[in-house]
């Protein structure tokens, strides 16, 4: 697993460590403040570590205990998980016997109007 993230880890300029509070609510808080990615977030990339955050004598130590790939966002995999996802839903419907939902596109145009001040 380090080999895989001494791998990784440089490619990001930050991280995101979310744990939980005394009262078990998530709490998150970012690692390195600095950000750079692309606005629309074509290059985005990601993985996860979990594990445990303890303090110590001069701070705190992450303790990682599993690593989780990020997604390929290659054009190849974003056409398999396209369609993977279709069949998946399509299963999940047909196990429930559940009409395929519709999707308000006109509220959705809507909020979009809204949001960007033509509304």
């Amino acid at each position: 697993m380090w080999g895989e993230i001494v791998t990784r880890l440089p490619r990001f300029a930050s991280a995101v460590l979310t744990g939980l509070d005394s009262g078990g609510d998530p709490v998150s808080l970012r690692c390195r403040p600095t950000l750079d990615h692309h606005a629309q977030l074509w290059k985005l990339q990601s993985f996860l570590l979990r594990g445990t955050l303890e303090p110590t004598g001069h701070g705190w130590v992450f303790r990682p205990r599993q690593l989780v790939p990020g997604m390929d966002t290659t054009p190849l995999s974003n056409l398999r998980l396209l369609r993977n996802g279709r069949r998946t839903a399509k299963r999940y419907l047909a196990a429930r016997g559940l009409p395929r939902p519709t999707i308000p596109w006109e509220h959705y145009a809507g909020l979009k109007e809204q949001a960007t001040g033509r509304g």
